[in-house]
């Protein structure tokens, strides 16, 4: 009940807008920062085996964008050397399908995993970023293996959000491979996530990502939201080689229409949400 003299707040579809890949290319950075601009996103996940982590981190801060670890295992250099079944000799991580199958079969170094993780933990530190939350390029931290490690590691660094993308039925539309696979593998992480008191909010993003009918798409499912608090995964970026050069795929699957709608200033009304950061989020999400 409302306190004496105070009106009850009405309710609300809340939406933390959380934008992958900062610090991967220029151009997504600059996706990032136009889509923050707009009051959208306020929310972006840093990849610190990326080829802009300190442009993006600055362009983050200016823009008021909380920061969280994108934490990586299929992109860049691992930060603390090679790692037995996830990178070559060089310390080059392998690509996803590779890395799947090695976790899947437990066929991977979890102390090297344990290590790497830590790595980048504190790469964002010394970038001066208390991170908001933490999930992972192509979701890594909720595989097998890493899910292990990954929840401990984020507790020590004082990071309490996480990912767990199960998306919401409101956003499923026909049946889907990637989805059932990530259901799954959310499942599976559950449990360690619940263990080292991590929250997570109710999930969207993988029936939006890179669709060239991503607005409407997104007015279908914020239409299907219950009231309350929820996640929404995205992917503004501007091309670039240097996206070319370290993510082909992510190069391959743009969406104008995704930049184009993150940056409408009257998206969240048009949505009839409201856009929020972590720190505006008070209690368990899970």
């Amino acid at each position: 009940m409302s306190s004496p003299g105070t009106a009850a707040r009405a309710p609300e579809r809340r939406v933390v807008f959380v934008a992958d890949d900062l610090g991967v290319a220029p151009g997504i950075d600059a996706g990032i920062a136009a889509a923050a601009a707009a009051g959208n996103v306020r929310e972006a996940s840093l990849c610190v085996t990326g080829g802009s982590v300190e442009s993006g981190v600055q362009l983050a801060n200016e823009r008021g964008i909380g920061i969280g670890l994108h934490l990586s295992l299929t992109l860049g250099r691992a930060l603390s050397g090679p790692i037995r079944g996830l990178t070559d000799r060089a310390g080059r991580f392998h690509a996803l399908p590779r890395v799947l199958l090695a976790c899947s079969a437990r066929a991977v170094d979890g102390a090297a995993v344990a290590r790497e993780i830590d790595a980048q933990l504190r790469r964002l530190a010394d970038l001066g970023v208390a991170p908001t939350h933490l999930n992972g390029h192509h979701h890594v931290h909720v595989l097998p293996v890493v899910r292990e490690h990954v929840f401990a590691a984020a507790r020590r660094f004082g990071v309490t959000w996480t990912r767990l993308p199960d998306e919401l039925p409101a956003a499923r539309q026909g049946v889907s491979a990637v989805r059932c696979l990530l259901s799954r593998l959310a499942h599976g992480a559950r449990a360690a996530a619940t263990a080292h008191g991590m929250r997570w909010l109710p999930f969207v993003g993988v029936s939006t990502e890179a669709r060239a009918d991503f607005g409407a798409r997104a007015q279908r499912i914020a239409g299907g939201l219950s009231f309350g608090d929820h996640e929404w995964m995205v992917h503004p970026r501007q091309l670039d080689d240097t996206l070319r050069q370290l993510d082909p795929a992510g190069y391959r699957r743009p969406s104008a229409d995704e930049l184009r709608t993150l940056t409408d200033p009257g998206l969240a009304a048009r949505l009839g949400i409201t856009p929020v950061r972590y720190a505006e989020l008070a209690g368990p999400g899970g």
